[in-house]
């Protein structure tokens, strides 16, 4: 594996939020140390004309300088080049203020990812609200319609026990036979 080949784990995010999308090819980065895609990049460098600020600190930008565009994808090669004629003094400060931007990156993430483990226990502490009162709704409910099936069935018994009662069977019952004896009659005459 060559050196230029990037790692999943040391991709750039960008720093908008609730975008977190991996930067493949194109970065725009800003003096405050924050990295956006390339649409979020470019509103922010859009909006610049009118003195913006960052979207990620609020930082402003307002100079030429304060948001940049930077190709990923050049050869290493391309990018050495970038570095030729400069000191080797030069050339450490640069590579020291390029690892204190990636450190800063890494702790975004870290930010953004222990934001999202929030919000989702507070997600799923309101889901654990709302199916406790679910449960408790259902169980009252459950109550009341056994409270009304033992009303119902006591007052069935009632009504079976009581002499001189019929039972609604009983009645149809009674009722088929008087129209069975009635056909039989008709038929005898």
């Amino acid at each position: 594996m060559s050196s230029a080949s990037v790692q999943p784990r040391d991709q750039l995010v960008c720093n908008a939020r609730d975008c977190f999308q991996k930067i493949d090819h194109i970065a725009w980065i800003t003096r405050c140390s924050h990295v956006f895609c390339e649409q979020h990049g470019q509103d922010v460098k859009l909006r610049q004309a009118v003195s913006t600020s960052c979207p990620a600190c609020g930082a402003r930008i307002h100079d030429d300088f304060g948001i940049v565009e930077r190709s990923l994808s050049d050869s290493v090669h391309s990018r050495a080049l970038l570095l030729c004629g400069y000191s080797p003094d030069i050339i450490m400060e640069i590579a020291n203020s390029a690892i204190t931007f990636w450190n800063f990156q890494k702790q975004q993430v870290c930010v953004n990812l222990e934001r999202k483990v929030q919000y989702y226990k507070e997600t799923l502490s309101k889901f654990k609200q709302d199916m406790a009162l679910a449960k408790n709704d259902a169980e009252l409910k459950i109550h009341r319609l056994e409270q009304q099936l033992e009303s119902c069935l006591a007052r069935n018994k009632e009504l079976s026990e009581t002499p001189g009662r019929e039972t609604r069977g009983e009645h149809h019952r009674k009722a088929e036979q008087q129209a069975r004896k009635r056909k039989m009659d008709d038929f005898l005459l």
